[in-house]
């Protein structure tokens, strides 16, 4: 069963409050880094790595759960802002090679970011970022002339990042990093799927 969410995160206003949040999440993930996993981390222990006292830290989070809420949106955030701008495609296998390829890079260039996304502590926000990223990229090719507006389409792009969150988690999982053949076989799996969808 999924574990739930926590309550939203508490924003900073003024500068004191801005400063601590930031160590905050600094600590968060910096922990994240050592540990190589979500399943360790807690409020006291970022608290510790902070250097701020714990009452600092449930101001702005109810709970370790809201905690890794807002860094796993800070990282969708980030990872939406720094994928590549795709050119022009005349096809849709074109561009879903592209999409896949930029977020392959990255979540190897994004460690913190790529832990989040695929050894997550909640389905919940796994079937958030899905939706997000599926939405993004059925716009991108819809955009582009590349796929029929149909929410069979944008269902089956959803699916499409879940399904390369998957073969990329079991890579993570076993061999610490995405591997070239991993990889590989995500782009297959991928592609696959779409191409059944788009032949319906």
């Amino acid at each position: 069963m999924a574990k739930k969410m926590g309550k939203p995160t508490r924003q900073p206003t003024r500068k004191p409050g801005v400063e601590r949040y930031k160590r905050i999440i600094a600590a968060a993930e910096q922990l994240i880094l050592e540990a190589g996993s979500l399943e360790t981390i807690t409020l006291d222990a970022v608290a510790k790595q902070a250097a701020v006292p714990r009452v600092s830290l449930y101001y702005f989070f109810a709970s370790v759960e809201s905690l890794l809420e807002a860094l796993y949106q800070r990282g969708i955030q980030k990872m939406v802002a720094e994928l590549p701008q795709s050119p022009r495609a005349t096809d849709w296998r074109e561009m879903m090679v592209l999409y896949i390829d930029g977020v392959r890079d990255f979540y190897l260039n994004n460690r913190v970011e790529m832990i989040l996304a695929l050894l997550p502590i909640s389905l919940v926000a796994v079937n958030g970022v899905s939706r997000e990223f599926g939405g993004t990229l059925f716009k991108l090719l819809h955009r582009q002339g590349l796929v029929r507006k149909t929410r069979q389409i944008e269902r089956a792009c959803e699916m499409c990042s879940e399904l390369a969150d998957l073969v990329w988690r079991k890579s993570l999982i076993e061999k610490g990093t995405l591997t070239p053949a991993y990889h590989k076989e995500a782009k297959r799996v991928v592609m696959a799927y779409l191409e059944v969808v788009l032949a319906d």
